[in-house]
């Protein structure tokens, strides 16, 4: 679930099906010849098929060149080592050594999710990262261990306006919370604290397609539908996303030992990421039945709210995500034709035949 109202832009005439083991398979080819280990590389690759199988293809396999680019750039380090700066039995704080961001966050989370198996809550902060993708594939990983996790990350540079401003006050953090339930589809409330992502931009005009009204500013400050022109992002419902946006900003850039956005001057990949974990064993709280029987009654009771919309169901936060990824493990991922020719052109520098 993200913060925006528009859905995710899908035509199935522009798009291309691709099998999800090869492209892990392409992945990790890729990731090894710039000298990832294979097991980071391998988890690098895990949390972009994630991604996409949430279709979050912004934060996805697209993403991968990007990536790849910044090791050849020397801006990531592909063999870096995650150093643990502090630690108590109830937090750490890490240094992901300018390495994989969705490596360094993985490794975070399972230090989370292991305090909090032992003393009830897990706290882990990350500095000197890089982007690591989409918030919502680490919650999952609490969720998978029968925990409630959360997470946030500080972005980059200043590009979404300050409330009351047409001046960018702060990053475009996102934020998610994971939470298991007894059956189906976990409770996963994954956004971004503007009104939209940058991600999402990106795919509006790859599909050819503009943006609502109200989301965005262009380089002279004026509101703009033009997803090409955007220069600066709104924050979600104003002050609140503003004000979400500020706090996630904190608990990274401050309480990791980073800079807050308004204090970043260069590009994501030089400037570095921070990100904070916080898992909840739930079952040191209440007995884990008890708690998941009445999240089950409330969701039932939610499913039979009657819709605004005749034609649509109401849902909670993460359900919709859950069914495409259900839908595309049997299937196979749908991509934009870009996408895939990307991925195709990417394979030939590591001699891989895609099947698409």
């Amino acid at each position: 679930m993200s913060s925006d109202h528009f859905s995710p832009a899908q035509d199935r005439s522009q798009e291309v099906l691709i099998p999800l083991e090869p492209l892990k398979e392409l992945l990790v080819k890729l990731f090894v010849r710039m000298g990832m280990f294979q097991v980071e590389a391998e988890i690098a690759a895990d949390r972009l098929i994630e991604a996409d199988l949430r279709g979050i293809h912004s934060h996805g396999s697209r993403t991968a060149e990007r990536y790849l680019e910044a090791m050849d750039m020397g801006d990531i380090d592909p063999r870096a080592q995650i150093l643990t700066i502090s630690e108590t039995p109830a937090i750490a704080v890490l240094d992901g050594s300018r390495g994989v961001g969705h490596v360094a966050a993985t490794r975070a989370m399972e230090l989370a999710i292991k305090k909090a198996r032992e003393v009830g809550t897990g706290t882990v902060t990350v500095r000197n990262s890089h982007h690591f993708g989409a918030a919502a594939v680490y919650v999952l990983m609490a969720v998978e261990a029968g925990m409630i996790g959360y997470c946030t990350t500080n972005t980059g540079r200043a590009t979404v306006a300050a409330h009351g401003s047409t001046e960018g006050g702060t990053a475009n953090n996102a934020i998610a919370w994971g939470v298991p339930v007894h059956e189906g589809a976990p409770f996963v409330l994954d956004m971004a604290c503007a009104k939209t992502s940058w991600g999402k931009l990106e795919t509006q005009s790859l599909y050819g397609l503009p943006i609502p009204p109200g989301y965005a500013l262009d380089s002279e400050g004026k509101a703009t539908t033009d997803s090409t022109a955007v220069e600066t992002l709104l924050p979600a419902a104003g002050p609140r996303g503003y004000g979400l946006a500020m706090i996630s900003s904190i608990l990274t850039g401050a309480l990791a030992g980073g800079k807050l956005p308004i204090n970043k001057r260069k590009a994501p990949e030089i400037e570095r990421s921070e990100h904070f974990f916080y898992v909840i064993d739930l079952k040191q709280f209440v007995p884990e039945n008890e708690f998941l029987d009445e999240l089950a009654s409330a969701t039932e009771a939610i499913h039979k709210l009657k819709p605004a919309n005749v034609n649509d169901r109401v849902q909670i936060p993460g359900e919709l995500e859950w069914e495409m990824t259900q839908r595309a493990i049997e299937e196979g991922l749908y991509v934009h034709s870009d996408h895939a020719s990307q991925l195709k052109e990417l394979a030939k520098r590591v001699n891989f035949d895609v099947p698409w």
